[in-house]
């Protein structure tokens, strides 16, 4: 027997039945950007792919009713049956994420930089979100051919404009004398650890051997901070910082595969 799949209180819907088990939401704020209902699928799991299928109905009825425009949904690398169902149901794979980590970072020896690493403050607003909107362009919302990367760039300009008013993420400013270099949003967790939530060097600085400068900057800043662990998600296709990344000395944890389900 299945639980009704649409929690009241909150407009999520929750489905947990024998053969599917399907939970998601609307996210308001990618709404808010793109000026249609986005949701994400938040968990998703098959145990009976023929069953499954009739139980998904509730979930495409769901979608109907609030005039879902994007779905999304991300699943570990291994979770195939999942992504086979998904697939099934008009969801496309675009693309794998990987997640570099570096651990111990109060034991690594970084050299002195030449870079500064500030608090972003309101004035920097305008110039750190036109670099944002400009910057993203190997992740989904730009190589999905059925959208249109504009939103892509309306999604990551608002994302920085609205992050200094956020309660955990931390917008910073990388600068080569007066001239800015690249934006990292940080987000500094109680176990000592951070997450990198949006790294990108200007248009203007690429290829011109910042790159690691700015990484060893940021790792420099991070460690000064106490911090003793970093961890990132980045596209697969974005090889050029897949293997910065590795010649930094960070690890890889396993992969996501990320679908979208576009009306």
């Amino acid at each position: 027997m299945a639980s009704p799949p649409v929690n009241e209180l909150s407009g999520d819907f929750e489905f947990f039945g024998d053969a599917l088990t399907l939970r998601a939401n609307l996210v308001s704020w990618d709404s808010d950007a793109f000026g249609v209902p986005v949701a994400q699928i938040a968990d998703v799991r098959v145990r009976d792919a023929s069953a499954a299928m009739r139980d998904y109905g509730a979930f495409r009825s769901w979608l109907d009713a609030r005039d879902v425009r994007i779905a999304s949904a991300r699943l570990p690398h291994d979770r195939l049956r999942e992504s086979m169902f998904l697939e099934a149901h008009d969801f496309r794979f675009v693309e794998m994420v990987l997640h570099p980590t570096i651990e111990n970072l109060q034991g690594l020896v970084i050299p002195p930089h030449d870079l500064t690493v500030t608090a972003a403050e309101d004035s920097d607003l305008p110039s750190l979100r036109s670099l944002a909107e400009r910057v993203f362009r190997h992740e989904r919302f730009h190589v999905d051919p059925r959208l249109d990367p504009k939103i892509g760039d309306l999604r990551y300009g608002r994302w920085v404009q609205n992050s200094l008013g956020h309660p955990v993420q931390r917008l910073l400013k990388i600068e080569d004398a007066d001239q800015l270099v690249a934006l990292f949003l940080v987000e500094h967790k109680a176990d000592r650890s951070a997450y990198w939530h949006l790294t990108g060097v200007s248009p203007a600085c690429q290829g011109r051997g910042y790159g690691h400068r700015v990484w060893q900057s940021m790792l420099r800043y991070h460690q000064k901070s106490g911090c003793e662990r970093l961890t990132t998600t980045i596209s697969a296709r974005n090889v050029a910082v897949l293997n910065l990344y590795a010649k930094l000395g960070f690890r890889f944890l396993p992969p996501d595969m990320t679908f979208h389900w576009v009306r």
